[in-house]
């Protein structure tokens, strides 16, 4: 049971890293724009992120956190203020490439610590493991032994990790065939794609909002 388990758990970290949200995205945009280690640093903090709220979902905390509306409004207004921010802020670097020179690259502890950050109060991410962390327990158990729990979320950790690792070797890889008109797109279509994103995180706390003022009138 402990091998299928675990196994699961790293298919859990791979899907959840396939997914093409913001830390897919930054991944790729990291490893074109600076290279392989830039991009694994985004991936590495953003695995460690996976794995702790994978960790929290076995825990029920998570599932704690989808019965708090005023939880779920604060995370949507969190989430959507930094994922705009981060656009704008590419957005802006854009031009940087076009003329030839492009940011300096802030040090991989931060690079780190901000897909962290991204990934634990991401709402999509936060509400995928409120489902997976239910799924995922074998039938016959109503809790998990907290070794099994910590092997299943270092599982988790390493899938998402490997898939990450992957998205920036395959962007680092292409970064020297792509001009710098290419570089400044790529930052481009990523701004919008995050700026994009932030709308939706608006738009979910807008009807949170609704839905709480509503429970209270």
């Amino acid at each position: 049971m402990d091998a299928w388990f675990l196994l699961k758990c790293f298919l859990v970290g791979i899907s959840v890293a396939s997914a093409v949200g913001p830390i897919f995205v930054l991944t790729f945009n990291r490893g074109a724009l600076h290279g392989f280690l830039k991009g694994f640093f985004t991936a590495l903090g953003a695995a460690v992120g996976d794995g702790l709220l994978f960790f929290l979902g076995l825990f029920g905390v998570l599932n704690f956190l989808e019965n708090a509306q005023k939880s779920i409004l604060l995370l949507d207004l969190i989430g959507g203020i930094i994922i705009l921010i981060l656009g704008i802020r590419m957005i802006r670097s854009r031009k940087n490439y076009l003329q030839a020179s492009p940011l300096r690259p802030a040090k991989h502890a931060v690079t780190m610590t901000k897909a962290f950050i991204l990934t634990v109060i991401n709402p999509l991410t936060i509400f995928f493991f409120m489902f997976i962390s239910v799924k995922i327990i074998p039938d016959g158990f109503q809790a998990l032994p907290l070794n099994l729990i910590a092997s299943g979320s270092a599982m988790v950790f390493a899938g998402s990790l490997s898939m990450l690792s992957c998205v920036a070797l395959i962007a680092s890889l292409v970064r020297h065939a792509l001009s710098p008109q290419r570089l400044a797109l790529i930052t481009y279509v990523t701004g919008i794609i995050f700026i994009t994103i932030s709308l939706y995180f608006f738009y979910e706390s807008f009807l949170s909002s609704t839905k709480l003022f509503n429970f209270f009138v």
